[in-house]
């Protein structure tokens, strides 16, 4: 319901054209690049979500490596000259803050952190062997109006509406670096510019603690 109510407010741009195509789907994905005219792909097609990647991991696989394969491809194919890939600050792992671009990311603690490691391999081989431009984005948390339910802003706002106890983890001390999804949006429309080959974190390196969102979330909703 979430994706369809997006979808509709999409729908009344008159350039705007959906199509229900899986990624990993290379015959029908090739359909598109033969009906149309790309100036570049934005790949923001991917399997998200940490825990979940651990109870099947094959899915991930499919969808963040193949998928993001059969998009270069085609690029390739096609001569599309910019390509962009949504990647996660899960790449970094286990490396000590401050995140950089430069670190070294050969540590991924989930198989989606892995899934997303390994499309980002791909793309820098795709621009070393054939000179697709790329950008590679890094996003730190993002949320936002019409944000992914499964994520901990979301499940702490239902539960705390409903009166239920909300599931923290250690003594809510630990912090995350959340972006608002206007300024992802923002940042990646910027990134279509010729860069070569660049990897971006958009993140505003500003951590919250857990439980500073939990007492806005109490704040806004007036309940404990």
């Amino acid at each position: 319901r979430l994706k369809e109510w997006r979808l509709n407010g999409l729908k009344k741009f008159k350039n705007f054209t959906f199509q229900k195509i899986d990624i990993t789907d290379f015959a029908l994905l090739e359909s598109l690049f033969e009906k149309f005219s790309f100036e570049a792909v934005i790949n923001l097609a991917a399997r998200a979500g940490v825990r979940a990647s651990v109870e099947n991991p094959w899915v991930y696989v499919d969808t963040n490596i193949s998928g993001t394969l059969n998009l270069l491809e085609l690029c390739k194919k096609y001569k599309i000259k910019k390509f962009i890939l949504a990647s996660s600050s899960s790449v970094y792992g286990n490396t000590n803050l401050p995140f950089s671009e430069n670190k070294k990311v050969d540590s991924p603690l989930s198989p989606y952190a892995a899934s997303k490691k390994g499309a980002e391999a791909l793309c820098y081989t795709y621009h070393y062997l054939y000179g697709i431009d790329t950008s590679i984005l890094r996003y730190f948390t993002v949320y936002g109006p019409a944000g992914r339910p499964d994520m901990s802003v979301f499940i702490f706002t239902k539960k705390i509406y409903k009166g239920q106890g909300i599931p923290v983890y250690g003594d809510g001390n630990q912090e995350r670096d959340f972006t608002y999804v206007d300024d992802i949006a923002e940042g990646t429309v910027k990134a279509l510019k010729p860069l070569s080959y660049e990897i971006i974190n958009l993140g505003n390196d500003h951590p919250v603690k857990l439980n500073y969102v939990i007492s806005l979330i109490e704040k806004v909703l007036g309940k404990r």
